[in-house]
């Protein structure tokens, strides 16, 4: 891949009644999980936190496993998944966001699109991803969300 690489962070939110949390992104107008950059201070957890947060106006927490710890450095919750991904040429020409994906299952908010960063915010039944238009991966990863879910819940 070639171009500017962006460090992005994003999370796919899962609901105990088989839903994934998505928005409608305004520039790709496609259906994905919430994401975004990461801020000069924050680390890719805090990132897809605030990302979830500002997008939906939900509260979110990480679902994984129990990360590294020793009292001489900061843990951050480990992603499920790394992913590079392009993006379609616009101001200054071809990007790639290299996306620290999480799982996360909602603790608290309500519903609420922050309109200026998406178009929409919806809970979505995992059965209906395959006929929404989405993002080529989305049914793909979130498929693999749910195991990793069910597995560290």
């Amino acid at each position: 891949m070639t171009g500017i690489r962006h460090f992005t962070a994003g999370a796919i939110v899962l609901d105990d009644r088989d839903r994934v949390l998505l928005i409608h992104h305004n520039r790709i107008d496609q259906w994905l999980y919430p994401g975004g950059h990461l801020e000069p201070d924050e680390d890719p957890a805090e990132a897809a936190l605030r990302e979830v947060r500002e997008e939906t106006g939900i509260e979110a927490e990480i679902i994984g496993p129990e990360p590294f710890r020793h009292p001489s450095v900061r843990s951050i919750p480990v992603p499920f998944a790394i992913i590079e991904m392009p993006i379609p040429s616009h101001r200054g020409g071809p990007q790639n966001h290299i996306d620290f994906v999480f799982v996360c299952r909602p603790v608290g908010g309500s519903l609420h699109a922050q309109l200026e960063e998406v178009g929409a915010a919806r809970w979505t039944p995992i059965a209906e991803l395959p006929s929404l238009d989405a993002v080529d991966d989305l049914v793909a990863i979130v498929t693999a969300a749910t195991r990793w879910s069910a597995r560290y819940a």
